[in-house]
């Protein structure tokens, strides 16, 4: 099995939760569209964005770094069961310089390789700086990236991890 497919089986767990970095309620953009995959899958997923309240009838959340918190600590967010979960796995829709300043929004939550079990990078979101930071944060054997995108790999993720 190649390093990609090995790495998207893991991307998706049974008892994960999956938040979508950058989504969107504009129906053209893949932040809207890639939310709305989750959704018609019945993915536990959040949306993140700081700007936002409300998207495809999910409550958002305006950063990753209280998901991870909700998680690590085994309290529940909001709407969202963050207290069962085995982990967080994230798809980043965000420019490569947001994409950055979220890892390291990450990298200062104590206990978040525990938490952290996926990171996709969608492409338009990573640049060599968001690899290179995701390699020195520890995380880069859980990253997906070289273009891959969710709505065109997600399935086979799916049917890998047998959910």
């Amino acid at each position: 099995m190649s390093l990609t497919k090995t790495k998207i089986r893991s991307f998706f767990g049974e008892k994960r939760l999956y938040a979508v970095a950058g989504a969107s309620n504009n129906p053209s953009k893949f932040g809207y569209k890639i939310l709305n995959w989750y959704i018609k899958h019945n993915i536990p997923v959040i949306p993140i964005n700081p700007k936002e309240s409300v998207i495809l009838d999910q409550p958002v959340i305006h950063n990753v770094s209280s998901v991870i918190q909700a998680i690590e600590n085994h309290k529940k967010l909001g709407n969202y069961n963050t207290a069962e979960v085995d982990g967080l796995s994230i798809s980043f829709l965000t420019p490569p310089h947001v994409t950055v300043a979220t890892l390291k929004e990450i990298g200062e939550i104590e206990g978040y390789k525990n938490v952290i079990k996926g990171l996709w990078f969608q492409p338009g979101s990573y640049d060599q700086d968001v690899l290179d930071l995701a390699k020195k944060l520890g995380e880069y054997d859980k990253v997906i990236e070289e273009d891959e995108c969710i709505l065109v790999r997600g399935e086979e993720g799916l049917l890998s991890a047998n959910l």
